[in-house]
């Protein structure tokens, strides 16, 4: 992903003295984004994207290990996609609990790296102790964080929905 691709929202404390930005991939992005793009997402009310980005901002959200699980591919490409320097696996790991409070095991992410890699996805370079990852195929990997983004939110609209009939 390119810079223009990427933007920057604040994370909270990450281990620094104030909050911190991350580059956060867009998918689309905000300048590239046409008027068929926003007609697609115009049903997502917007109290609720701005709860859920409020939520995420604060790092009040508890996200289950087990969705982190079930998306970890994609969740793996976009912290490798804007991630400006370590991409070997002890950081990523780390990158994950950060995020998510999700506390992975290494039998559980390094086979996703090496899926990815075989893939054609990723691209692993082998250091003198570690292996560092990069992005090999950029339009594959927005296009599968693209589907992930639009299936979750999907589940989320038809949840969010559900509390009206309840």
């Amino acid at each position: 992903m390119t810079e223009d691709e990427l933007r920057h929202v604040p994370t909270g404390d990450a281990g620094h003295a104030s909050a911190d930005e991350r580059l956060t991939p867009l998918v689309g992005g905000r300048d590239t984004e046409t008027s068929s793009d926003r007609s697609s997402r115009d049903g997502v009310p917007e109290t609720l994207l701005s709860s859920v980005g409020e939520t995420l901002a604060d790092g009040d959200a508890a996200i289950d290990e087990g969705l982190v699980t079930q998306s970890l591919d994609e969740i793996l490409l976009a912290l490798i996609a804007s991630s400006t320097d370590q991409t070997h696996g002890t950081e990523l790991m780390d990158e994950l609990e950060r995020c998510f409070d999700a506390q992975l095991s290494p039998g559980t992410v390094y086979p996703r790296l090496h899926e990815l890699d075989s893939e054609g996805l990723l691209e692993m370079h082998e250091l003198v102790q570690t292996k560092q990852y990069s992005i090999s195929d950029d339009p594959a990997a927005r296009d599968r964080i693209e589907r992930a983004v639009y299936q979750h939110l999907a589940i989320g609209m038809f949840l969010h929905a559900s509390l009206d009939d309840a």
